[in-house]
């Protein structure tokens, strides 16, 4: 069976600029445009600074362009960016080349020239198929954008095209939802990723949720939504592999996401980009500005770098990978932990087990749909440092 699954290094591009920045999203973003120029040019830099460190490395099989809108670059300045790359780099024969698009700034002349770049994944924000919804979310597209963009996409070559979907919003009831699953998968997307929307602090939706002018899902409203779409999608053929991801089999996961839940090693570039490579973490700072500035001055943009202990990267190890449908293979923890999973966790796996909220199934302890429901609450139960 192909998986599309890889313990190859990769590379994730941080394209921190919107035209509106929706008031749900937590990820970092601008709306000056006006610094794309000069965002680019520091990017160039960055990238060719970790190209003289880690020449000698494995090739890279993923890249993946995220924002941000990574739609709003200029043909130019992503014929630059990828140059930089491919100079620097050395990259698997089938790298899996990812960018986020947003309906409404992208057309099929742009899908094509995505193509000859070397492009061969889009992930498409289309959030909603209800004209209010998207008016809620803020979104700057319309649902007849959305499908406009997956059909030029199409037309244009593409045939691994995953789109975005968020449930569990104000006022939204399960046939809403229905509605724009049953839309979504008239498209015939490779992948699905379905969210459910969070109230993330500092972000203008949480800062009105507290002013009561807006209103969030009960836990049991959104459980519900959980579940029906784990049973539409299942039903429509794809696969749920992680807790938010949807694809029609094994080989249109996505690889590169994949790479955070198994501590594959990536490298982040760009603003707020994270990086892990041999047990060592960093992360860039949260500034555009701040980010220009410090390339401009040879200096590596890095704001925090950790080295993970056994214990956190154990503790990481199972947080993670108990966010997939394939959970821990007991007998891989236990080589290389060198303690087995049920001893070191005993309690927490009994109390689970007994509560139908895990199960061990082909030497895999894994959560089932009923704790997927909750992982947010069981993870943290792992921690014993």
């Amino acid at each position: 069976m192909n998986t599309n699954r890889s313990q190859k290094p990769g590379i994730y591009i941080h394209i921190p600029f919107c035209r509106h920045k929706c008031g749900y999203c937590d990820f970092y973003s601008i709306t000056a445009l006006s610094e794309q120029e000069p965002f680019v040019e520091a990017l160039c830099r960055e990238i060719d600074v970790y190209a003289k460190r880690f020449v000698s490395e494995a090739a890279f099989d993923t890249i993946y362009l995220g924002g941000g809108t990574p739609s709003l670059l200029s043909e130019t300045q992503l014929e630059r960016i990828f140059e930089h790359l491919r100079r620097g780099f050395s990259f698997a024969d089938d790298c899996e080349i990812t960018i986020e698009v947003n309906p409404g700034t992208i057309g099929f002349d742009t899908l094509q020239f995505y193509k000859k770049l070397g492009i061969n994944r889009l992930s498409i924000g289309v959030q909603s198929f209800h004209k209010d919804e998207l008016q809620i979310l803020e979104r700057i597209h319309s649902a007849a954008e959305a499908r406009e963009v997956f059909s030029a996409a199409r037309h244009a070559g593409f045939d691994n095209i995953g789109i975005d979907l968020i449930y569990a919003l104000p006022g939204q009831t399960v046939e809403d939802w229905r509605y724009t699953l049953q839309e979504a998968i008239a498209l015939r997307p490779e992948h699905i990723s379905a969210y459910n929307l969070t109230f993330e602090e500092g972000t203008p939706f949480y800062n009105r949720l507290k002013e009561g002018k807006l209103s969030r899902q009960t836990e049991e409203a959104e459980k519900v939504f959980f579940l029906e779409t784990e049973t539409f999608l299942n039903a429509a053929g794809y696969h749920h592999y992680e807790v938010s991801n949807f694809a029609r089999n094994s080989a249109v996961i996505s690889r590169h996401n994949y790479k955070y839940w198994t501590h594959a090693p990536y490298l982040g570039f760009g603003p707020s980009a994270h990086s892990y490579w041999e047990d060592q973490r960093w992360a860039n700072v949260r500034s555009v500005t701040r980010y220009i500035d410090l390339l401009g001055q040879g200096e590596r943009p890095v704001a925090f770098r950790e080295r993970l202990s056994e214990d956190v990267r154990q503790f990481e190890d199972v947080f993670l990978r108990l966010r997939t449908y394939e959970g821990i293979e007991l007998e891989r923890f236990e080589r290389e932990y060198r303690r087995p999973f049920i001893t070191i966790y005993k309690e927490q796996a009994r109390r689970l087990l007994n509560e139908g909220l895990a199960e061990i199934i082909h030497d895999r302890f894994r959560l089932t749909s009923k704790g997927m429901m909750v992982c947010d609450a069981i993870l943290p139960q792992f921690i014993t440092y």
